[in-house]
C-alpha cells in the first residue's frame, strides 16, 4: 500500500485496519474479468477521495497493469461502500491502494505496439458518439485473443473516468477485429484514447511504477 496524504491525515495503520475487513471483497472482483482471467495479470491502483466525515467521496483508477473495466467497475463500487475514520485536521484527503491480481496462467501474454489496435479504434464512426471520457488523459488497455478479437479492455487515468461513456467505448471495442491476432497467445497494448477518438496513431505509453501492492 502507498499513502499519499494531502490536506487532511489519515494514519496508515488506521487506513490498514479498516481496509482489512474489504480486501476479500475487492479480491473477489476478478471474478468479473470471466474467461480473460486465463491471461488478464498485473495491478491496479486506486486512489481513494475521503470526505472530512471519513466517507468515500470518489475513487479514480490511477494506474492499470490489469485492463478489465467490469473488474475496475466492481473494485470502485466496493470501494466507495468502505467508510473510514475521520481525517486528523477535520479535512479530506486522499491516498493511493493497491491491489495485484495473477491469472491462471493458461495463454502467455505478449506486449504488442499500440498503432494496430488505436488506428482500428479511430476508424471506428461509432465510438465518437461514445462522448468524452473524463476530463484528464485516458489510456485503454486492450488485449487481442488468438481469434483476433478483443477479449478485455480496461481504462485509466489520473482523474475520473465517465461510466457511461467507458462502457460504450468498452462495447465498441469488443466489436473490433484485428487481423494480427496470433496463435497460442495473447496480444497486450495500451494507448490513449483521446488521440484514438482524434483519429491519429500516435501514442505516449508513460506510466509510473508503484512501489507498495497487495496481491491477490
Amino acid at each position: 500500500m502507498d499513502l499519499q496524504m494531502s490536506i487532511g491525515v489519515l494514519d496508515e495503520r488506521v487506513v490498514d485496519r479498516t481496509m482489512a475487513p474489504h480486501v476479500p471483497a475487492l479480491a473477489d472482483c476478478f471474478e468479473r474479468a470471466g474467461d480473460a482471467r486465463r491471461y488478464l495479470s498485473g495491478r491496479i491502483v486506486l486512489r481513494f477521495v475521503v470526505e472530512a466525515s471519513g466517507s468515500v467521496s470518489d475513487i479514480h483508477v490511477i494506474r492499470n497493469e490489469l485492463g478489465n473495466y467490469p473488474v475496475e467497475r466492481c473494485l470502485i463500487d466496493a470501494g466507495r461502500r468502505i467508510v473510514f475514520p475521520p481525517p486528523e485536521g477535520n479535512r479530506g484527503t486522499d491516498f493511493e491502494y493497491s491491489l495485484r491480481f495473477r491469472s491462471t496462467g493458461e495463454i502467455r501474454v505478449l506486449d504488442w505496439k499500440p498503432d494496430n489496435v488505436a488506428i482500428r479504434v479511430a476508424s471506428t464512426g461509432d465510438f465518437s458518439t461514445c462522448g468524452a471520457l473524463g476530463p484528464q488523459r485516458v489510456e485503454a488497455i486492450a488485449y487481442v485473443e488468438p481469434a483476433g478479437t478483443i477479449g478485455s479492455v480496461g481504462f485509466v487515468s489520473q482523474g475520473p473516468i465517465n461510466p457511461v461513456a467507458a462502457s460504450c467505448a468498452e462495447e465498441q471495442m469488443y466489436k473490433l477485429r484485428v487481423t494480427d491476432g496470433r496463435p497460442n497467445v495473447v496480444l497486450r497494448t495500451v494507448f490513449p484514447l483521446l488521440l484514438a477518438a482524434q483519429r491519429t496513431n500516435k501514442a505516449d505509453l508513460s506510466r509510473r511504477p508503484n512501489k507498495h501492492s497487495r496481491s491477490h
